[in-house]
């Protein structure tokens, strides 16, 4: 019995000090950045996308909504594709799920609580966005081309050896920047803190730059700062005039490190599944809303020419099928899911984490747009390929 007793006491002592442990981590994180702790704790769920009304603050992007979409039955998609893809949407727990084909929107299904106006957080798909933007910036003479030094805007940078890292280095994921691992106090920061711009520009040169790809988000907010930088305004001012309200896009809102600071330009787009459709078929028509030529045509070209660090990469966009049954983002993170190759060669995707994606297939004239719970075993390939397999070719009955 006693030494029962000893060992009960043992117990007791050792799960005592493990919770003072994490309440003195917990206090000196509070002291040092109390938002942290206020995102850590009362912030929007990864895994929920439709809580963001969680994160705070927000930053409006005024839009100017235009209904100018075609709607429309699947004539030319076997309704089997559909059926089975909605039925992997309902299984993986799905808000929104649209179907744009030859300009027309022949699906558009939206699951008990959600509608075609509900917002919801798209985690990383705002990457992509962010590249739009920047090819706006080089069309409107903002930023010099790709090959600039992005230390021309980021001037910390211009006396260490993180001064010749390029502006499509960053886009690409080849910057060498040392990649703050999740649940280290520099990704913490960064996650949740409330100044993006001092954690992300203390990061420092880890690899040559140019030489190795590695996912990294830092990369995407100091494509923001940049960008805001080069042209001389607020991220949601430029957002908003030159491409949102282009769009006809619907208000969308920004999550801010704080108060008056920076959105997070690596996730948190709040957006609906239809604006996000309306960022797929962009793509689909090279830059162009009708007689709108919002974006260059030969930017989206670039934006889907394989990286030469990562053919499944272009400019902050993802391309065809991984090698293999894993498609890696760097050495630290968790790798995403494919049961098979794309049924398209020619498909390119945003991908937002556990399963927020914007799927385009140029060759089928198709864009297919999930929105729900984030799911860590999405599989790539499920979904799109009930789709692109059911689509029958142009001209067939």
């Amino acid at each position: 019995m006693k030494i029962l007793r000893w060992i009960l006491k043992a117990i007791a002592a050792f799960i005592a000090g493990i919770v003072a442990l994490v309440l003195i981590l917990l206090l000196a994180i509070w002291v040092a950045d109390p938002t942290i702790v206020r995102n850590l704790f009362f912030g929007q769920s990864p895994t929920d996308p439709a809580g963001v009304a969680r994160s705070q603050p927000q930053e409006s992007v005024p839009g100017d909504p235009r209904d100018d979409f075609v709607v429309g039955e699947p004539v030319g998609i076997d309704p089997a594709g559909i059926a089975a893809a909605e039925a992997y949407a309902a299984k993986t727990e799905s808000m929104a799920l649209l179907v744009y084909n030859r300009g027309v929107l022949v699906h558009e299904k939206y699951w008990p609580g959600f509608d075609r106006n509900t917002r919801t957080n798209p985690n990383s798909m705002h990457k992509t966005v962010l590249a739009l933007l920047i090819g706006a910036a080089i069309a409107d003479g903002k930023i010099d081309s790709l090959d600039t030094p992005a230390s021309k805007w980021l001037t910390e940078w211009q006396g260490d050896a993180r001064r010749d890292i390029t502006v499509r280095e960053l886009l690409h994921m080849s910057s060498g920047l040392e990649i703050p691992i999740f649940g280290t106090w520099k990704s913490a920061r960064i996650l949740f803190g409330s100044n993006l711009e001092q954690g992300t520009m203390g990061l420092q040169a880890e690899r040559p730059h140019g030489s190795y790809f590695q996912y990294n988000n830092a990369n995407s907010q100091l494509l923001l700062i940049m960008l805001e930088r080069a042209v001389g305004q607020r991220y949601s001012e430029y957002l908003s005039a030159r491409l949102w309200k282009r769009l006809g896009a619907a208000d969308a809102a920004l999550w801010m490190d704080r108060e008056g600071g920076l959105p997070r330009g690596f996730c948190c787009l709040f957006a609906n599944g239809r604006d996000w459709l309306k960022i797929g078929r962009l793509i689909l028509d090279q830059g162009r809303i009708g007689d709108d030529q919002v974006v260059p045509a030969e930017w989206i070209a670039q934006m889907l020419t394989p990286a030469k660090t990562n053919p499944n990469f272009g400019l902050h966009i993802w391309l065809g099928s991984p090698p293999k049954q894993q498609r890696p983002y760097n050495d630290y993170t968790v790798k995403a899911f494919h049961s098979e190759p794309f049924a398209a060669a020619d498909i390119a995707y945003i991908d937002g984490f556990g399963g927020q994606r914007v799927y385009i297939v140029p060759s089928l004239q198709l864009v297919i747009i999930r929105t729900g719970k984030s799911k860590t075993d999405w599989d790539d390939a499920i979904l799109p390929n009930a789709i692109i397999r059911a689509v029958r070719p142009a001209g067939a009955p």
